[in-house]
C-alpha cells in the first residue's frame, strides 16, 4: 500500500510501553462502558434462550405486550449499533497507541501483533463456551487493519466506506449462485436453524450436561461463522476499525462529536434509513438473499447502523463535556476502563444463570424480564468495577493481557504503582 512521506526520520526506539492514564481521552472509557451495556442487552437474548422460544408461544409469556414494544426498540436502536461503537473504539485505541511510535514503527508493530495473538487466544477460549464471541474476529481483522496504518486520512476513510458496503457485492453473487441458501422456510423462533428445531436447541442448553451444552454451542459457532458470509461482518468490522482510526486522527471525539448539530446530522438520517430498511423494505442482515429487496435492505441498513451509532457517540460526548455529565456517566466510565473483563463476565453470568449446567433458567423469561435482569447485572458490574478500581489500576483480565503483551509483570495495585512513581521521582531529583 502507498505510504505517506511523514515517516522519513526514524529515531531509535528503546522501549515500547502501554498507554498511560494521562494519555487517554477520558470520554473513550465512557463510550466503552456504554457499548458494553448495549452489547449486554443484545447478547443476553442468546444466553437466556429467548431467541429460541417458539414464536407460537410468545403470547403466553408474562409481559408479552410490553415485549413487543421492547423488541421494536431493540431492533431499531440497539441491534448492531453497539458492536459498531465497540469496533470503532478498537480502531481508536490502536490510533492512540500508534501515534506515539509512528516514526519508528517496527518494535511497536511487533508488540501489537503479540497483543493480537493473545486476543485471539482469549477469543478462542471464550468461543468454546459461547458462540457469540467477537474477540477472535477482532484479532483476525486486527492483523489486516494494521496494514492500513500508513495510508493518508482520505484513503483510510475511502477504504473504510468500501469495506462497510462490500457485503453487497457478495450478496449479488449469492443471489445468483445460491439464493436463499440456509434460510429456513418458516421462522419458528427469533433464531431458527435449518438443521435443528428451536426445541432441540433449548433442550441441549437445559440438559445440565456440559457435553451436550458444548456440543450445541459448537453447532451454533459453525452457523455463526457461516452467517458472516451474508452479513459481511468481517469486512464491516475491518471498515469500522478504519473509521475509528480516521475519526481519532481527526480529533472527532474532542471536537466534532461535541457539537449538537452533528448529533442531529447523524441521528435523523440514521433513524430514517433504519426505519425505511426495517418497515418499508424488510430483510435480515445475516441471511443469504433470495430476492433483490434483501440486498436493498442491507444497502440502507448498514449506513443507518453507522450513522445512528455515531449519533450515540455524539450524545455521550456532549453529556461528558460537563462536570455534571462526567459524574452522571461515571458508572459507564468505570465499566469502560475494565471493558475486557466486563465483556467476558457477561458470558460467565449468562452460563451460570441461564444454562442447565447452572441455575437452569434457559428459555424461562420474557424479554421484559430478561432486560430487567440485564439492568440489575450491569448495575452490579458498575459496583464491582468501582470497588475494584479503588485498589487496582487495571481490571484483572486487562492486567493479564497487558503483562502478556509487554512480557513484563506490571504492578496492579495502585499503592505499589504510586510508590514506584515516587521512588523514580526521588531518584531523578537526587
Amino acid at each position: 500500500m502507498h505510504k505517506c512521506k511523514r515517516n522519513q526520520q526514524k529515531p531509535i526506539m528503546k522501549n515500547i510501553n502501554p498507554t498511560s492514564a494521562n494519555q487517554r481521552v477520558a470520554v473513550i472509557d465512557a463510550l466503552r462502558g456504554f457499548a458494553i451495556l448495549g452489547i449486554l442487552f443484545a447478547n443476553i437474548l442468546s444466553w437466556s434462550g429467548y431467541k429460541f422460544i417458539p414464536s407460537s408461544t410468545y403470547d403466553s409469556l408474562r409481559w408479552h405486550e410490553l415485549d413487543s414494544y421492547l423488541s421494536t426498540f431493540l431492533s431499531v436502536f440497539i441491534d448492531t449499533k453497539f458492536y459498531t461503537i465497540f469496533s470503532l473504539l478498537f480502531g481508536v485505541g490502536f490510533y492512540f497507541q500508534f501515534r506515539k511510535y509512528k516514526e519508528d514503527q517496527g518494535p511497536f508493530i511487533k508488540t501489537y501483533k503479540r497483543r493480537l495473538w493473545f486476543l485471539f487466544l482469549f477469543g478462542f477460549i471464550h468461543m468454546i463456551f459461547w458462540s457469540g464471541d467477537i474477540l477472535m474476529l477482532y484479532a483476525l481483522m486486527g492483523f489486516v487493519f494494521i496494514q492500513f496504518r500508513n495510508l493518508s486520512s482520505d484513503n483510510i476513510l475511502k477504504y473504510s466506506l468500501i469495506l462497510l458496503m462490500s457485503s453487497l457485492v457478495v450478496d449479488v453473487v449469492l443471489l445468483y449462485v445460491a439464493p436463499g441458501w440456509g434460510v429456513p422456510e418458516t421462522h419458528l423462533a427469533k433464531k431458527t436453524y435449518i438443521d435443528m428445531s428451536p426445541e432441540a436447541v433449548t433442550a441441549a442448553f437445559q440438559s445440565g450436561s456440559w457435553v451436550e451444552t458444548l456440543k450445541m454451542n459448537w453447532h451454533n459457532v459453525l452457523w455463526r461463522w457461516f452467517d458472516f458470509i451474508p452479513s459481511g461482518r468481517p469486512m464491516k468490522v475491518l471498515g469500522l476499525f478504519l473509521l475509528g482510526f480516521f475519526l481519532a486522527e481527526q480529533n472527532f471525539f474532542t471536537t466534532s462529536a461535541l457539537k449538537m448539530k452533528n448529533f442531529w446530522k447523524f441521528f435523523i438520517p440514521g433513524l430514517a434509513l433504519t426505519l425505511i430498511g426495517k418497515y418499508a423494505i424488510g430483510g435480515s442482515m445475516g441471511e443469504v438473499p433470495s430476492q433483490w429487496s434483501d440486498i436493498a435492505y442491507k444497502a440502507v441498513e448498514v449506513p443507518g447502523q453507522v450513522l445512528l451509532s455515531l449519533s450515540y457517540v455524539c450524545m455521550i460526548s456532549i453529556i461528558f463535556e460537563s462536570k455534571f455529565g462526567q459524574a452522571a456517566l461515571q458508572g459507564l466510565t468505570d465499566v469502560g476502563r475494565m471493558s475486557f473483563t466486563n465483556y467476558l463476565s457477561h458470558t460467565i453470568f449468562g452460563i451460570i444463570f441461564f444454562y442447565g449446567v447452572g441455575f437452569g433458567y434457559f428459555g424461562a423469561f420474557s424479554l421484559t424480564e430478561i432486560w430487567v435482569i440485564a439492568v440489575i447485572f450491569y448495575v452490579a458490574q458498575i459496583a464491582f468495577s468501582k470497588i475494584w478500581q479503588r485498589t487496582f489500576a487495571f481490571g484483572p483480565l486487562e492486567w493479564i493481557w497487558r503483562c502478556l503483551t509487554y512480557k513484563n509483570m506490571f504492578p496492579i495495585r495502585r499503592k505499589t504503582i504510586a510508590a514506584q512513581k515516587a521512588m523514580r521521582a526521588a531518584q531523578k531529583a537526587a
